[in-house]
């Protein structure tokens, strides 16, 4: 198989509600909406609040840092583009402004981790800092635990 055979993993389909997000991610910055009426993050990207219906909410940087609020291990049997990087983890980051994201669970230098999960030691509330993980040409927000002491 040549590598423009390989199997590929799963990229994100941008669309109009979501570029400014993607965008933000080619320059490896986090940016969620706001809504400019009733100032309650927004997520998952829509051109209207759910809370108070006011139209273009902001799109607002933010640090990507929080903590784990759920996460799972993902083993065998997995898209072909995964195979040979299993085990891994998937994050669900409660961002510290309350915004939940999901993200790979990565090293410190946004290098994919294979593993469980066992020897980062994750625990709910455990505090995550953001990194961005290269995939297929596109950036994406993805989560490191700090050493546990």
């Amino acid at each position: 198989m040549t590598t423009a055979d390989a199997p590929m993993l799963p990229v994100p389909v941008v669309d109009r509600d979501t570029q400014p997000f993607w965008s933000g991610c080619d320059e490896q910055r986090l940016f969620v909406q706001r809504c400019s009426g009733c100032h309650r993050w927004i997520w998952q990207p829509m051109p209207i609040c759910p809370t108070c219906h006011a139209v273009d909410p902001v799109w607002t940087e933010v640090s990507g840092d929080g903590v784990v609020a759920s996460w799972t291990v993902i083993r065998p049997p997995v898209l072909a583009g995964h195979a040979g990087r299993t085990p891994f983890v998937i994050l669900l980051i409660q961002l510290d402004e309350g915004v939940r994201l999901l993200g790979y669970l990565v090293d410190d230098a946004g290098e994919w981790s294979t593993t469980d999960g066992t020897a980062e030691n994750i625990s709910m509330g455990a505090r995550a800092a953001l990194r961005w993980h290269r995939q297929d040409g596109r950036w994406l927000p993805s989560w490191t635990l700090p050493p546990r002491l």
